[in-house]
């Protein structure tokens, strides 16, 4: 799993505003991009996008399309820097197995009353 994360530092009392901007959605086709995931977090004081696929994930958009500059200008009156990208410093993820399926030993004889396990 591959993640792009951008922090966009916001202007002062700006968070209703980038708000209303997320609620219009982003202004290109999630779908047709690398990516299976996205969410975006918000604080008093930046925006947190989050990017996440399979793979070597990149964020490509065509810089010709109107809407992405549209966004950009938008979205130009909320921050108060320039957005950077986070580089991971740690991870950890809970991984399970298949369900039903178990990597436990196989109990042998004189693990269990009954006898054999498995019969001739």
């Amino acid at each position: 799993m591959s993640r792009l994360v951008v922090i966009a530092p916001l202007r002062e009392n700006a968070r209703d505003r980038a708000l209303q901007l997320l609620s219009e959605g982003p202004p290109f086709e999630l779908a047709e991009t690398a990516f299976d995931r996205h969410q975006v977090y918000l604080t008093d004081r930046e925006a947190v996008f989050v990017f996440e696929g399979s793979g070597r994930a990149t964020l490509e958009l065509p810089g010709e399309e109107p809407a992405i500059w549209r966004a950009a200008e938008a979205w130009n009156e909320c921050l108060a820097a320039k957005p950077r990208v986070a580089k991971t410093a740690f991870s950890w993820e809970r991984t399970s197995g298949p369900e039903g399926v178990s990597f436990e030993p196989t109990p042998g004889p004189g693990d269990s009353e009954g006898g054999d396990l498995f019969g001739p």
